[in-house]
């Protein structure tokens, strides 16, 4: 009679420990109903919006359900600590959660929302990145993990305690704009003729501006001259002598180091107005490549 009782009693704590979590995630096919870690590849598709930078939306990636939504109101948040990792482990930003923006990184724990409902349901967590440049980036390889995120549900019956960590990976390689405003192409490849000096070479460079909202920028060319301020030394290896790379605005030389105007620009691109030309350094002209590194830093005036 008392093995009888016992063993009653211990289907009736299997069932108990058993129902007290009753909350399942999934991620690309892959389903957690317990504490553990998921890893989550995500696709990054960034943009410039006022005042931050989204990163990635993970309601596209993860969806949450209640398993006994007529028992449990399941209340969830995401835990302090979660952070940018990696790459992006030094930037600050916001997360919104259900609506509503904190900080981030974490230092403490969001809102819970109950999440009442028995279906799938798209985690409604979005990453954002706060500007700290005119327009800037930050590489981030396919594979790699750029943040982690700590989500917990509390049994709302007898308050036991769910986590799941959510390692966030790149699915695909991208630059993610660090400032508020944002380029057509961080790396411009202009492709010359062959160098003649009775004529005008001059090749558009295809390069343009927008932001989130209305900002009065300025532009500077840098890199390592030669002979002038206007021409961009040679450094192809094996190259040329005696020539370089010019670029012009409007037909004038761009003096390195110099502010340039660009004026207002706000989510319509607006073009640099740049050219590249061949500039002549100093000595004769001998055949070879010819190859000059350029960068272009915004500021906001």
């Amino acid at each position: 009679m008392k093995n009888k009782y016992l063993s009653i009693l211990l289907l009736a704590l299997a069932f108990t420990s058993a129902k007290s979590w009753a909350f399942t995630c999934q991620s690309l096919g892959k389903s957690i109903s317990t504490s553990g870690s998921v890893n989550v590849y995500v696709d990054l598709d960034p943009e410039i919006q006022p005042g931050k930078n989204l990163v990635v939306n993970l309601g596209n990636s993860i969806q949450c359900r209640n398993d006994a939504s007529t028992v449990y109101t399941d209340p969830v948040w995401v835990d302090s600590g979660s952070a940018f990792v990696s790459d992006l482990s030094g930037f600050n930003g916001y997360l919104t959660y259900y609506g509503t923006q904190y900080p981030f990184p974490l230092k403490s724990a969001t809102d819970a929302v109950n999440h009442t409902w028995g279906t799938f349901r798209p985690w409604e967590t979005v990453l954002y990145i706060s500007p700290i440049s005119a327009a800037g980036g930050v590489f981030i390889k396919k594979g790699s993990r750029v943040a982690q995120l700590t989500l917990k549900k509390r049994d709302s019956l007898n308050g036991n305690i769910q986590t799941i960590i959510w390692n966030i990976y790149a699915n695909n390689s991208v630059e993610i704009p660090t400032g508020g405003c944002d380029i057509s192409s961080r790396d411009v490849n202009v492709d010359l003729p062959d160098y003649d000096a009775n004529a005008s070479q001059q090749v558009t460079v295809p390069l343009t501006v927008k932001c989130a909202q209305t900002q009065n920028l300025n532009f500077t060319l840098s890199g390592t001259t030669a002979g002038s301020d206007t021409v961009f030394q040679n450094v192809a290896a094996n190259g040329a002598q005696g020539i370089g790379i010019q670029i012009l605005r409007n037909n004038t030389p761009v003096v390195a180091g110099d502010k340039n105007a660009l004026g207002y620009v706000s989510t319509t691109p607006v073009s640099l107005g740049l050219s590249a030309q061949y500039g002549l350094t100093s000595g004769q002209v001998t055949a070879g490549l010819v190859k000059s590194v350029i960068d272009v830093t915004f500021t906001y005036q």
